[in-house]
């Protein structure tokens, strides 16, 4: 059988950005990085917000380009607003 996704720590210390590799039987893996707080613009003004990124990849055999970016913007949805889980 075919695990769908794999989820993987960027590490403690973590990074910005990864190029993560799918190992058979995988067809897809996500990396959470660390999450650390950023200058980021909301509504025109400079604040301090938590970021944290996330790098995936995908077989394309399975798992088409349009559904995994589809996966990872629900993702980001739900860790925006975290109320959206639990709908």
């Amino acid at each position: 059988k075919w695990r769908i996704i794999y989820l993987q720590s960027g590490g403690r210390d973590g990074g910005l950005g990864d190029t993560p590799i799918i190992n058979h039987p995988e067809v897809a893996i996500l990396v959470v990085h660390n999450a650390r707080e950023m200058p980021v613009v909301r509504d025109g003004n400079i604040v301090i917000r938590r970021i944290m990124n996330v790098s995936s990849s995908f077989d394309h055999r399975v798992v088409d380009g349009a559904d995994g970016a589809a996966l990872i913007q629900n993702l980001k949805r739900m860790l925006e607003t975290p109320a959206l889980i639990f709908i």
